[in-house]
């Protein structure tokens, strides 16, 4: 896992993404179904935002099914926890800097 302290990190400037890795955050794994209803947005802009995570190393995916149909489900890498959490604690740091202007 790589330290990375509160880092901007522009991967999740897009919504969507900081939503999955917000959510994800906090289960081991979580289906795609479950995902894109709780993001509230379509499968393709699932699949393009996992995608971008998966090659940046943050997001591991596994493809399955469960009886007859596909299942795909994802979660955060090591990598993937430490920047969520070092963009997270960087908007904080943000937020007080703009609290005490």
């Amino acid at each position: 896992m790589t330290e990375r302290g509160a880092v901007r990190d522009p991967l999740f400037e897009t919504g969507p993404r900081l939503a999955l890795c917000a959510l994800l955050q906090g289960a081991e794994w979580v289906d795609f179904a479950t995902a894109r209803d709780m993001l509230g947005v379509g499968d393709s802009a699932i699949s393009k935002h996992s995608r971008t995570l998966e090659d940046a190393g943050y997001l591991e995916v596994r493809k399955g099914s469960v009886g007859r149909r596909p299942r795909t489900w994802f979660r955060l890498t090591a990598d993937g926890r430490a920047a969520i959490r070092g963009h997270l604690d960087w908007l904080s740091g943000l937020r007080q800097a703009l609290d005490t202007n």
